[in-house]
């Protein structure tokens, strides 16, 4: 009878308690690093969209034979005027986290800007609705040009950060220092000639995810 009744035994809430301080503790000393991990992750997952953006718009360059323009903006980006199906006027920013892809029907070449219109091909807005702390963006130059061949009027770098005081563009061209940490920031470069590429600026020259590598 009384082994029968040391099978049944079960937990009692002393050892319930223990269990839950060392699980307590274990999440405690876990959570940090999990939400950086989880940051990092947003911050690549966001420069993504900057580099998507890019290749969209020199894409569309080449398809068109024409010159196309993507701007970075803070504006509202909502589309285009469907009766002059004109990209709507918005104001360029190196920190914007919005951005808009049009058409420069009047540019006459790929360093000469235009006066309008400009027909629009796309936009989107990224910032996170609702966050207390969006990613943080900073490029070298508002504005990027791409002729019919997939040519950049200059080369091109920004970086995402989690504060905007990380959030240096000449970090994009050089080698770091280490370690890297998270949350990790981002750089997307962009060479003359139309390639876009990711890298990680706090990476030393010896990581293949360096920016200094080509």
């Amino acid at each position: 009878m009384s082994s029968s009744q040391a099978i049944r035994r079960g937990f009692s809430l002393v050892e319930v308690m223990i269990v839950l301080v060392i699980f307590g503790v274990l999440v405690a000393i876990a959570m940090p690093g999990f939400q950086g991990w989880v940051r990092s992750a947003k911050l690549r997952s966001f420069a993504e969209s900057f580099q998507t953006a890019i290749q969209t718009a020199r894409a569309e360059a080449i398809n068109r034979n024409a010159y196309v323009e993507l701007v970075l903006t803070d504006s509202t980006v909502v589309g285009a005027d469907p009766t002059t199906r004109n990209a709507l006027a918005v104001n360029a920013s190196i920190t914007g986290t919005a951005w808009l892809i049009r058409e420069c029907p009047d540019c006459s070449n790929i360093s000469t800007a235009g006066v309008g219109p400009y027909p629009f091909i796309q936009g989107k807005v990224l910032a996170e609705g609702g966050s207390n702390n969006p990613p943080q963006l900073n490029a070298s130059a508002s504005l990027i040009r791409f002729d019919g061949l997939g040519r950049a009027n200059a080369t091109f770098n920004l970086i995402v950060a989690d504060t905007a005081a990380a959030a240096t563009p000449a970090s994009c061209t050089l080698a770091g220092t280490g370690p890297i940490t998270d949350p990790a920031r981002v750089c997307v470069v962009l060479d003359r000639g139309g390639g876009a590429r990711m890298c990680l600026p706090d990476a030393p020259a010896t990581n293949p995810s360096s920016c200094a590598r080509s």
